[in-house]
């Protein structure tokens, strides 16, 4: 069914930074096949900055999550500010919503509903009876196969007669930050942005690899720019890796980035020449950038054939062991051969130069 001209567009997407970022070429899709539509984004708290200024849309919609609340932010504020956005977006009369996920939301379904569109895009459950609310489902994808999450998404505009193939991921990039974060590195040297902090155990690599790694990047004529969520990582809503980042520093020459907010990271991704980072928000933003991504997963298809970085070239590390499947057990070797393999196609050692 092709929607009248022009629809008004609702895109839900409550998740992680990540799945915000991986969400941004089905919102350029829509901008591209709709460009006089008034397209907005439901988005959380912690997300939201990865839309700032982005070219596609007209409206972002914010709200808490509980987990999520500012220190001294009462429940009742939250739930009252919620109530607000739902009267909001009821008064924009969208014709969709769009059920931004990869596969059956139940949560976003009922926050779509919210804003009473006329129609709901999303996919269907898997295995249980179809959800009556999705008037026009998403084709299910292919058993057995494996698809990157925007490839996946990309499938949500077929409803709306858009059947092009994915774009790049885009954001703003704040060039105040990109020129603050350049500022403090050498011009002659490669810059390797190495980004230490990771939301799940399974996703850590250890700080005595990331010291040998810095190390053995420096013996080459290669510069580190460390970069990591500040903070304690006592801290109960976002913990950071001060303790871990300041034990780096110590033992090697890395630049120290602290990277309190988004656009932080952004400029420092766009100022480096190659990216490392494991599975995460961070190294989505470091491919949103246009940087060239070392990206550390665990050995589960789920993961490394779902979420690499997307757009950009790439390094897609894992153990390759079922039994050690942590990214603990990436090899040094084996980042840093990713790191020089990607420092030379980038053309980053012909414009800085070889040590």
């Amino acid at each position: 069914m092709k929607p009248r001209t022009p629809p008004s567009i609702l895109v839900i997407r409550r998740d992680n930074i990540g799945d915000l970022v991986c969400t941004t070429p089905l919102l350029d899709a829509l901008r591209q096949h709709f460009p006089g539509s008034r397209i907005a984004v439901v988005v959380n708290s912690y997300n939201a900055q990865v839309l700032d200024e982005h070219p596609a849309v007209n409206r972002v919609y914010v709200y808490t999550k509980l987990k999520h609340r500012r220190p001294g932010q009462s429940l009742m504020a939250t739930v009252w500010q919620r109530l607000c956005m739902y009267r909001a977006l009821r008064r924009e009369r969208f014709d969709y919503a769009i059920v931004a996920s990869s596969g059956y939301a139940r949560n976003a379904v009922r926050l779509a509903m919210a804003a009473r569109p006329r129609a709901l895009i999303g996919f269907q459950p898997n295995n249980a009876p179809a959800d009556p609310r999705i008037t026009h489902p998403a084709p299910p994808h292919a058993k057995g196969t494996q698809c990157h999450e925007v490839e996946v998404l990309q499938q949500l505009l077929r409803p709306l007669g858009v059947t092009s193939p994915p774009g790049p991921l885009s954001v703003t990039i704040p060039s105040r930050e990109r020129a603050a974060v350049a500022g403090l590195l050498p011009g002659n040297r490669p810059v390797i942005g190495l980004h230490i902090s990771a939301r799940e155990v399974s996703r850590v690599w250890p700080v005595a690899l990331h010291i040998a790694l810095i190390q053995a990047l420096a013996a080459r004529g290669v510069q580190t720019l460390l970069l990591w969520a500040p903070g304690s990582q006592e801290d109960p809503r976002h913990p950071g890796d001060d303790e871990k980042a300041h034990h780096i520093l110590g033992q090697t020459d890395a630049i120290a980035c602290p990277t309190n907010g988004l656009g932080k990271l952004l400029g420092a991704f766009a100022a480096v020449d190659v990216a490392v980072c494991s599975d995460g928000g961070g190294l989505h933003l470091a491919a949103a950038a246009g940087t060239p991504v070392v990206g550390l997963f665990e050995y589960l298809e789920k993961k490394y054939l779902h979420w690499y970085p997307w757009g950009v070239p790439k390094r897609v590390l894992t153990s390759q062991d079922r039994s050690a499947w942590q990214v603990a057990h990436i090899s040094l070797d084996n980042v840093l051969q990713g790191c020089l393999a990607l420092l030379e196609e980038s053309g980053a050692w012909t414009a800085k130069g070889r040590a």
